[in-house]
């Protein structure tokens, strides 16, 4: 076999590991933050809410009058698309203002009002705000 042609097959073959390495690379980064949160809660009896650029997912938190709800808040969105690079959980009338840095997770509790209704919560640091209808989410109390 020739130089030359050691040359070539050691070209093909550097090009192939790197499209590989490239693919595998995207493959991965694409299936942690479509496919599912990473790693598991360390409280058993947390809700999982995941919140993206889509806003939270679920949407709607159900609860007791009083009841106190722990959530496994989970963030899928890289820093570079989020305002400070944190996403936020913001409502006055649940007297809650958290934040969430970029592909991160906490466990945070919320205590239901006493009275049964629906309140609103919302993202307040990128996404537009409150007013983007796609960033907020309800906790439903009911008796």
């Amino acid at each position: 076999m020739s130089a030359e042609q050691r040359a070539r097959r050691l070209r093909a073959g550097a090009f192939v590991l790197i499209v590989v390495a490239v693919l595998g690379g995207g493959v991965y980064l694409a299936s942690s933050d479509l496919m599912g949160q990473r790693g598991t809660t360390t409280v058993a009896a947390a809700m999982p809410l995941r919140v993206s650029m889509d806003g939270f997912d679920p949407r709607m938190i159900d609860a007791k009058p009083g009841q106190t709800v722990t959530l496994d808040w989970w963030n899928t969105d890289g820093a570079m698309h989020l305002t400070d690079g944190v996403h936020s959980m913001v409502s006055d009338t649940l007297g809650i203002n958290f934040t969430l840095p970029a592909e991160s997770r906490k466990t945070i509790t919320i205590t239901a009002p006493t009275a049964a209704g629906e309140y609103d919560f919302w993202c307040d640091s990128c996404c537009g705000g409150k007013d983007n209808p796609k960033m907020h989410g309800t906790l439903h109390v009911a008796a």
